[in-house]
């Protein structure tokens, strides 16, 4: 080889590691905004107690972000409770009240006359914080507190099922 081949394969080599050490770096040191709103959420359960997500670490995170008025939330429950048996150990739901016509007396009378196993809590600093405009509004969190995905609305009970079921294998 040349010793201008050589100069510019060393200088190739250079441009390389320069671009793989900041690729490295981003890729292990940037949050995503969704991850910081995460992480810096506060609810608070029915009895008024704080919440955060690092009391569910180790479990696959469903925020069902919802309301006791919203047929397509309330039509959801039931296929949540089925993961949540399903998945006792590896999967929480925590159904989250953002307080936009609820009261927390409508949130607790219908937990007092529904049998669901969910975690619920008021958080309307976190639906603000989110940018939650329509209901229902999940969000899904892994077991180590990391945003994985969000979507809005229901694609019925079925899907919804399998959708979830598939994030929680996916995280087992």
């Amino acid at each position: 080889m040349t010793r201008a081949a050589l100069s510019i394969l060393f200088l190739l080599l250079i441009i390389a590691g320069i671009h793989l050490a900041n690729t490295s770096k981003s890729d292990t040191s940037e949050v995503s905004e969704v991850d910081q709103i995460l992480f810096n959420a506060v609810l608070r359960d029915l009895e008024g107690e704080e919440l955060t997500l690092k009391d569910f670490e180790g479990k696959t995170i469903l925020i069902d972000i919802w309301e006791t008025w919203c047929t397509p939330c309330l039509i959801s429950m039931p296929t949540l409770q089925k993961l949540m048996d399903d998945y006792p150990d590896d999967f929480v739901v925590l159904a989250v009240s953002p307080g936009y016509m609820d009261t927390p007396e409508q949130v607790q009378k219908f937990v007092d006359n529904n049998n669901y196993d969910f975690v619920f809590a008021f958080g309307e600093d976190l639906a603000r914080d989110l940018g939650v405009h329509s209901l229902p509004y999940k969000v899904y969190v892994n077991p180590n507190g990391q945003h994985i995905k969000s979507v809005l609305g229901s694609q019925g009970p079925d899907a919804d099922y399998e959708n979830t079921r598939e994030i929680i294998e996916n995280h087992l």
